[in-house]
C-alpha cells in the first residue's frame, strides 16, 4: 500500500476554523458547532497516515513510541490547563461545585471525561447542574481512546496482511467500512433512545474517525476537475460554518446529523489534495491560518475554562461582543504562551533523549502534582460535607419537625448538609444502582427496611421525586416491620401519558404488573405535578386505577415545589441569607390543590398534602430547622427527608392498620401446608438441590397418594418418600392440571421460576 506522508497546510487552517467555531458557538450561541466532528475526521486521517507510514518505513509499529509521541504533544498543554482550572476553581467556583469539578478534572486527566459526563448527563438530578470548567475535555477523552483503538486496528491490519495474500489497502478498507456502518447505525439508534448518553459515547463517534481513515486510503488517487475541487472546498468550508445555524445539532447529535460537518471536512480535504488557483486551500493554507492552526489545540483547551469562570465572576451567561472577543483573544494568548513556553520546551527535552519513561519526567511531575492536589482537595471537601451530617436529627437540626408542635424552633446555625455535601445527599438507590437510569426500561425492585420478618410491604413507585421520599420511610420501616420496595426510574413519573421517552412508557406499562407480584399492602407515589401549573395528569389516574384492579391501595403525595434557581447554588452565593432562595407559596401551590379539584378521585387513593410542613404562609423556604431542604431546584436532600419520618410514619401506618386483611394464597384453606422456602434453588431431575439454576424457588408440601391434587402454574413437582427422592415431573400445559399419583410418595416439592410464593397453589381436589 503506497503511503504518501506529506505536509498539508490547509489542514492546519481547517483545524483553526474548527476550534474558532467551537469557541464562537459556545460564547454567543450555547450551541454545538460541528467543529469537534472536524477534529475527529482530521485525527482519523492523520493517525492512519502516521501509523501506516511508520510500518512502511520500519516494518513494525511500536506501541510505546506511538503513545509516547502522542503524549508529549497532548499532555503538556492539557495538564497546564487542568492545573490552572484546579487552582482557579478553588477560589472562584461556589463550594457546592467543588466535588463534582474535582471529579471531572481527574476524569479529564485520565481521558474518561466523556464517560463521566455520559453518566452525569443522563442522571436526572445532575442534568441541570452548572457545566464544569473542564467539560470540553470530553472530546479530548474520546480522541485519547480513539488512539488506542486505532493502534489495535492498524496492528490487526498488519497481522492479517502478513498472514494472507490480501492487499493491506483492502484489509484496512474492509475493517474501517465495518466500523463505519456499525458505529453510525449505533449512533442513530442511541441518539433516538438516549441522546444525552449518545452524545458522549465513544462508540457513537468511531465512524467519524473511520471516515478520516477511509479518506486517507483514497485521497491520493482522487483527481478532481479544478472547478469541482473549488466548489467542494468552498462549499465544505461554508457548510461547516453554518452547521449550527441551520440545524439544532445539540438535541440531535451525533446520529446521522453529524454527517453534515463530517462531509464538509471531507470536501475541504479533498479540495486540498487537488489545489486550484482560487481553491479554499489557498485561504486555509496561508501563513496566518497555518500559524493560527498551530494554536488551535490551545484555543480549544483555554476558551471554555475562561468562559466558565466569566459566567461565575459576572453572574451571567450573556456575553457581549467586546467580552466575547476578549475571551477568544485571551485564549489565543494563553495558547501562544503554553505552546511556546511549555509544550515546545518539554517536547525538546523528550526528543533530545531516548524515548523512555525517564524522558517523560516533566510531564509525569506535572500530572503527579495535579493528582496530589485534586485527591487532597477531594478528600477534604468530602470530609467537610459528611462531617456536617453527623448532627442530623439532634435538637439543633430538627429539619421539618421544626414546623410541628413537637419541637421548638432552634436557633439559626449553619445548615446541614454543608455546601460540599448537598449535591451528593441523595437517597440510597442512587448509590446502590436501584434507581433505573434513562434508556433502561427494566422494572427493578429493591428491598429496604425490614426484609425478613415483615408484616407489611410498601412499594415506592415513580420517578426521582418519588425516590426522595425513601429516607423517611426507611427511618421507621424496621421498627414497624415494614418491607419497603423502591421501584423508581430516573425522569419517569408514574403515568401513562405525557411520556416522551419510549423506555419510560415501556416501564410504566409493566410496573404495576411487576409490583403486584410482590403483593404490596400499599403503593406510594406522587399525586400530581407541581411544575406550574399544578395538575393531575390523566395518566396518573390511569395508573391508580390499574393498581386498584390488583386491590392495591395508593398513598398519593402532593408534589414538592419547583424553585426558580438551584437551591445549592443560591445558598452558596448568599450564605446565611437564605430568604433570597425561597419561593412564593401561592405561585407554586394553588388552593384548593389540583387533586382536591378532581370531581371523581379514585376510591383506592389516600391523598397526602404536606405543604404546610415544607412551606410557611407566604414562602416555601430552602432551609427548615437548620437543614437544607433541596439539593437542586426541586428534589429534597436525603437528610431533610429523613426528618419527615415521624410525620409520614403516622399516615402510612394509619393506612396499613386500616386495610382489611387480604386473602393470600399462602393462607388459602385449600392450599396444603406451604412448608419452608428455599430461595434461589430447586430440585433437579436427579433429586439433588440445584443452586441458582434459572433462579427457581422450591417449597416442600405434604402429600397423600390417596388424594387428588391440582397444580395451577407451570411447575416441577418432585416426589419424595421421607428424604428419598423418587422422581420429578414437569407440568406446563393444560393448567390447572391434576398431578400424577405416585403411591410410595408422602411429600412433594414444587419448584417454579418466580419469587412470589403467593401465586403457586397445589390444591386438594
Amino acid at each position: 500500500m503506497e503511503i504518501k506522508k506529506q505536509y498539508r497546510p490547509e489542514i492546519e487552517g481547517l483545524r483553526f476554523v474548527a476550534a474558532l467555531l467551537v469557541a464562537i458557538y459556545h460564547i454567543w450561541m450555547m450551541r454545538v458547532s460541528g467543529g469537534v466532528d472536524v477534529f475527529f475526521v482530521v485525527s482519523g486521517f492523520l493517525i492512519t497516515t502516521s501509523l501506516l507510514s511508520k510500518y512502511a518505513r520500519d516494518g513494525y509499529i511500536q506501541f510505546f513510541n506511538f503513545i509516547g509521541g502522542l503524549l508529549k504533544r497532548l499532555l503538556p498543554q492539557a495538564v497546564t490547563v487542568l492545573i490552572f482550572v484546579t487552582v482557579m476553581s478553588y477560589f472562584i467556583l461556589p463550594e457546592v461545585r467543588h466535588i463534582d469539578t474535582i471529579k471531572e478534572i481527574f476524569a479529564s486527566l485520565f481521558y474518561y471525561e466523556n464517560w463521566q459526563l455520559a453518566i452525569t448527563g443522563t442522571d436526572y438530578l445532575d442534568q441541570n447542574n452548572a457545566k464544569s470548567p473542564v467539560q470540553h475535555f470530553w472530546a479530548m477523552s474520546i480522541q485519547g481512546q480513539f488512539y488506542l483503538i486505532w493502534f489495535l486496528i492498524i496492528s490487526a491490519t498488519v497481522i492479517i496482511y502478513t498472514k494472507t495474500k490480501f492487499e493491506m489497502k483492502n484489509i484496512l478498507l474492509a475493517i474501517l467500512s465495518v466500523l463505519f456502518f456499525i458505529s453510525l447505525a449505533y449512533s442513530v439508534y442511541l441518539t433516538e433512545v438516549n441522546q444525552p448518553w449518545a452524545y458522549f459515547d465513544t462508540r457513537t463517534r468511531v465512524w467519524e474517525f473511520a471516515v478520516g481513515g477511509i479518506l486517507m486510503i483514497f485521497i491520493f488517487k482522487a483527481k478532481l476537475p479544478a472547478i469541482l475541487s473549488t466548489i467542494l472546498g468552498w462549499g465544505g468550508l461554508i457548510g461547516l460554518t453554518i452547521t449550527g445555524f441551520i440545524m439544532d445539532v445539540g438535541a440531535s447529535f451525533p446520529s446521522y446529523i453529524a454527517l453534515w460537518p463530517v462531509t464538509a471536512a471531507v470536501f475541504v480535504m479533498l479540495a486540498g489534495q487537488n489545489p486550484t488557483s482560487f481553491g479554499v486551500e489557498k485561504f486555509l493554507g496561508s501563513r496566518p491560518m497555518v500559524y493560527l492552526g498551530g494554536l488551535s489545540y490551545g484555543l480549544y483547551l483555554w476558551h471554555w475554562p475562561i468562559l466558565s469562570f466569566y459566567y461565575v465572576i459576572f453572574d451571567t451567561t450573556d456575553v457581549g461582543v467586546v467580552h466575547g472577543v476578549s475571551i477568544i483573544l485571551l485564549s489565543l494568548l494563553l495558547s501562544f504562551l503554553t505552546t511556546n513556553f511549555i509544550e515546545k520546551p518539554i517536547n525538546g527535552f523528550i526528543t533530545s533523549r531516548k524515548l523512555t519513561l525517564r524522558s517523560f519526567t516533566p510531564i509525569i511531575a506535572m500530572a503527579g502534582l495535579l493528582v496530589i492536589i485534586t485527591c487532597g482537595w477531594l478528600a477534604y471537601s468530602q470530609f467537610k460535607g459528611s462531617y456536617s451530617m453527623n448532627f442530623a436529627g439532634n435538637e439543633d437540626y430538627p429539619g421539618v419537625m421544626a414546623n410541628t408542635e413537637a419541637v421548638e424552633s432552634p436557633e439559626p446555625r449553619d445548615p446541614i448538609p454543608g455546601l460540599e455535601g448537598i449535591k451528593n445527599d441523595k437517597a440510597e438507590p442512587y448509590e446502590d444502582g436501584c434507581h433505573v437510569s434513562p434508556g433502561d426500561s427494566e422494572v427493578k425492585i429493591c428491598e429496604y427496611g425490614e426484609t425478613d420478618d415483615y408484616d407489611y410491604t410498601v412499594a415506592l413507585v415513580g420517578g426521582s421525586k418519588s425516590t426522595h421520599w425513601l429516607p423517611s420511610l426507611q427511618s421507621f420501616a424496621e421498627e414497624e416491620a415494614v418491607r419497603v420496595l423502591n421501584v423508581t426510574k430516573s425522569g419517569c413519573r408514574f403515568t401513562l401519558d405525557e411520556v416522551k421517552a419510549e423506555d419510560c412508557m415501556e416501564w410504566n406499562k409493566n410496573v404495576v404488573d411487576q409490583v403486584s407480584k410482590e403483593d404490596p399492602d400499599l403503593l406510594i407515589t406522587l399525586a400530581d405535578n407541581a411544575n406550574k401549573p399544578e395538575k393531575v395528569p390523566g395518566g396518573f389516574l390511569e395508573q391508580f386505577e390499574k393498581a386498584d384492579e390488583y386491590g392495591i391501595p395508593v398513598m398519593a403525595i402532593r408534589d414538592t415545589p419547583y424553585l426558580s434557581e438551584d437551591a445549592s447554588e443560591c445558598l452558596s452565593a448568599n450564605g446565611m441569607d437564605t430568604d433570597k432562595c425561597n419561593v412564593d407559596r401561592d405561585e407554586t401551590y394553588p388552593d384548593p390543590s389540583a387533586w382536591e379539584r378532581l370531581e371523581n378521585p379514585p376510591s383506592n387513593v389516600h391523598y397526602a398534602d404536606y405543604t404546610d410542613y415544607i412551606c410557611g404562609e407566604e414562602e416555601c423556604p430552602v432551609v427548615i430547622g437548620n437543614v437544607v431542604v433541596y439539593l437542586d431546584k426541586s428534589h429534597m436532600t436525603a437528610t431533610f427527608n429523613e426528618t419527615f419520618g415521624p410525620i409520614i410514619r403516622k399516615d402510612v401506618m394509619q393506612i396499613l392498620d386500616n386495610i382489611p386483611a387480604k386473602e393470600k394464597s399462602m393462607n388459602n384453606e385449600n392450599l396444603i401446608d406451604s412448608g419452608s422456602l428455599i430461595s434461589g434453588s430447586w430440585i433437579g431431575y436427579n433429586g439433588e438441590t440445584v443452586e441458582d439454576e434459572e433462579m427457581r424457588t422450591t417449597r416442600s408440601i405434604p402429600y397423600d397418594p390417596d388424594k387428588s391434587y391440582e397444580i395451577n402454574r407451570s411447575s416441577y413437582v418432585s416426589y419424595f418418600n421421607g428424604d428419598e427422592f423418587i422422581e420429578t415431573k414437569l407440568y406446563e400445559e393444560g393448567l390447572p392440571k391434576t398431578i400424577d399419583t405416585v403411591e410410595e410418595a408422602d411429600s412433594v416439592k414444587v419448584s417454579f421460576n418466580e419469587y412470589n410464593m403467593n401465586e403457586i397453589e397445589l390444591v386438594e381436589k
